[in-house]
């Protein structure tokens, strides 16, 4: 399997220069963990279910490099799992994110960034009315991977934003994304994404966005496509703190074998209300219409919102959401979908030194593009407490439960984990400048 690294080293190379010519500041931590888990299914079995503890090593860091123009940071952990029954599974993992920034000009801004992991670990453990509240656009692999062969996702992007007045601006990039099976069973896909958007605001109440993107994805057995979207969205300020937007989009997409051909016109209003500084409100609704080329349309209302309320000592969200997807670069390529979604979690301060948080999801995808039909409900939840008995000492206790409730029966599981993890990390970063 060959690990596509080459990101990481072509954002060092063009980044380090802008750092070290105007003088910079490196900071590094250093921390070790160790984990021990129990699943009381690790295989995701429908029947026969086996468990396992499964203790994970690991030793990682985070390192920054900030000059006065430009800045980057890598985050690195390794880590060994050792399986306590199913020794064959026995895997060196690796997760990597970095990010940097370079400033062409006053108004000119480059940023790249990459993220990779490789696990044999099946499932997310996206937390999703938390991902909403970062991100309410950001795609959520609801697809089943049971196996425990290892794989490994690589997304990396290019981009460049120039701000022309207070609140305009113009973005252009370029998204890659991969991901690589050793289970021949499983497909591996690569996705090709270079996209352009405009904000402009006509007057101080009225604003415009626009943008355009193509994709090209590209799959072992599945058939490739090549996919336009286009957007217009018109937005109407009320007050400094509540606006309102109608927004249309449109999606063409052209499979290169036979499956069938479609285009999706997409309209909805919504609104986007900042009811204090830490506490806001997302809302929007719509209806689709999928012309397919040779079968029935498809057509349908869809639906989002998110509330986020931060406090002092922690912080708590609500999602819901329903409409469409499509479901192409996940563990399991099955096309366009319908969904609904509730999410909410909470995160809390309890003392200085012990946090607690907890979520909960409920999810049910229709998949009507494969044969037979398919519909899979998706519930999780979970809790987990942090304490930190010294300032370079955190011990987490964490457990999660999932549950998938699928029209195909082998599809079926249930599982229950519980872990501990202690980790060791300085409070403070070693820092040096130049």
């Amino acid at each position: 399997m060959e690990c596509k690294t080459y990101y990481f080293t072509l954002i060092c190379i063009l980044l380090f220069p802008f750092s070290s010519a105007a003088g910079f500041q490196a900071t590094f931590t250093p921390r070790l963990s160790i984990t021990e888990e129990y699943s009381d299914n690790i295989f995701l079995a429908d029947e026969d279910e086996d468990d396992d503890f499964i203790t994970t090593i690991s030793a990682g860091f985070t390192a920054g490099l900030t000059g006065k123009f430009s800045g980057l940071n890598l985050s690195y952990d390794p880590s060994y799992a050792f399986y306590d029954e199913f020794t064959e599974n026995d895997t060196l993992r690796h997760s990597a994110q970095l990010s940097s920034w370079t400033n062409i000009s006053r108004n000119t801004r480059l940023e790249l960034n990459d993220s990779f992991l490789f696990t044999e670990d099946p499932l997310s453990e996206a937390d999703i009315a938390a991902l909403r509240a970062e991100d309410p656009t950001a795609p959520i692999d609801s697809t089943i991977r049971r196996s425990r062969e290892p794989y490994y996702t690589n997304t990396a992007s290019l981009g460049l934003t120039h701000q022309f007045g207070e609140a305009d601006s113009i973005n252009l990039g370029y998204v890659h994304s991969l991901l690589e099976n050793e289970d021949p069973s499983v497909e591996d896909n690569e996705k090709h994404n270079p996209f352009l958007g405009l904000t402009c605001w006509l007057t101080p109440k009225v604003g415009l966005k626009v943008g355009a993107s193509y994709t090209r994805g590209k799959f072992d057995t599945s058939d490739d496509f090549d996919s336009w979207n286009g957007n217009i969205q018109i937005i109407n300020k009320l007050t400094k703190h509540f606006e309102v937007f109608r927004q249309y989009a449109h999606t063409v997409r052209d499979f290169e074998g036979n499956a069938e051909d479609y285009n999706i016109s997409d309209f909805s209003i919504g609104t986007n209300y900042a009811v204090a500084e830490d506490f806001t409100l997302t809302l929007a609704a719509g209806f689709f219409i999928q012309n397919r080329e040779e079968s029935d349309n498809e057509s349908g209302l869809h639906a989002n919102g998110n509330l986020t309320k931060t406090y002092r000592r922690g912080s708590f969200n609500i999602t819901g959401s329903g409409g469409y997807e499509e479901s192409f670069f996940g563990s399991e390529n099955l096309g366009f979908s319908k969904f609904y979604e509730a999410g909410i979690s909470a995160i809390y301060e309890l003392t200085r030194h012990i946090s607690g948080n907890i979520f909960g999801s409920y999810r049910n995808n229709k998949y009507e593009d494969i044969d037979p039909e398919r519909e899979d409900k998706t519930t999780r939840g979970g809790f987990g407490i942090t304490i930190q008995p010294l300032t370079w000492m955190s011990i987490e206790l964490n457990y999660t439960c999932r549950s998938v409730d699928s029209t195909l029966n082998e599809n079926d599981y249930e599982e229950n984990r519980g872990l501990i993890r202690i980790t060791l990390s300085p409070s403070v970063p070693f820092r040096t400048s130049q």
